[in-house]
């Protein structure tokens, strides 16, 4: 009788183990929950965006965080204190760099700027020119200077992203990353920007790139998207209830490859109002939220 016992409670914790195994696992999956930013709103009408104004619209509709220029001036004393009055993060914060050595890399007040940053969730998104698109030439001059604006960027708790934008020096991710590979530095990573990815690769499968290199892209930014499309707006980029291109199948990718990062939404462009698109965007990004957790 006293072996049976010990038999059945042997075969119970087996048992147990098993559950509590699978439930936790579950659990992981449905505690996916990227945060969710808006980026470019508005910029192509206004030279220096209403932060106010956004800040008030975007914590109403329920995003976490946003995306601006990295502002070199008061602008950015500003702008952070009230972001952080509405409680959102600047996520994304783009800086153009030239890495060709004939010419001044970035404006010396970069570093300064950088150092405000502490404190926050930010991201600093370089979009590199100097040379045409995959020039071997800029690689060295270019792994210094990622190497110099991550060390500021560390000092301060935060990272820098090459972003993948046409026309630029990095506009293929997969280039941009071979370049975060050379630089080797724990706080310098990429960008997925989807509708340069479109607009340079076309359809072609990203799940394979995601998955051998997610622990350095930074952050992603999705929108609808026409496949065929070759003009921004009304294309390229558009809100998240329009066009064809299957973003459930892009955040699937991200979700099983571990992304950890915050989601931004690219709003550029976008011609309609922008309370109007931000909250079609925002019920379509809640749908899909409520499928993750389910």
């Amino acid at each position: 009788m006293k072996r049976r016992t010990q038999s059945w409670i042997f075969i119970s914790a087996i048992i147990g183990l098993f559950v509590v195994g699978c439930s936790g696992g579950s659990d992981n999956k449905a505690a996916w929950s990227p945060k969710f930013y808006a980026y470019c709103v508005e910029m192509p009408k206004v030279k220096d965006p209403p932060v106010a104004e956004h800040a008030k619209l975007l914590r109403e509709l329920g995003f976490d965080g946003v995306g601006y220029p990295l502002w070199l001036d008061e602008k950015l004393d500003q702008a952070l204190k009230t972001l952080d009055e509405f409680k959102l993060q600047p996520y994304q914060l783009w800086l153009s760099v030239n890495v060709n050595p004939k010419t001044r890399p970035y404006d010396p007040r970069v570093p300064d700027a950088i150092r405000k940053l502490k404190g926050h969730s930010a991201v600093i998104c370089v979009l590199l020119g100097g040379f045409k698109a995959g020039d071997p030439d800029g690689i060295e001059p270019a792994v210094k200077i990622l190497r110099e604006l991550g060390d500021v960027a560390a000092q301060a708790g935060v990272r820098v992203s090459v972003y993948n934008h046409v026309n630029n020096w990095t506009e293929r991710v997969p280039f941009a990353l071979e370049v975060v590979k050379k630089v080797n530095h724990p706080a310098v990573g990429a960008n997925f920007n989807l509708c340069h990815w479109l607009k340079i690769e076309g359809n072609k499968d990203y799940r394979p790139l995601l998955r051998e290199n997610v622990a350095k892209i930074f952050t992603v930014t999705i929108n609808g998207a026409q496949l065929d499309a070759d003009k921004w707006t009304n294309g390229l980029i558009q809100p998240l209830d329009k066009g064809d291109f299957d973003n459930r199948q892009l955040l699937a990718a991200l979700r099983e490859a571990g992304y950890s990062g915050p989601i931004g939404l690219m709003c550029y462009g976008v011609p309609d109002d922008a309370r109007d698109h931000l909250t079609r965007s925002m019920n379509v990004w809640k749908r899909w939220r409520a499928e993750w957790t389910k």
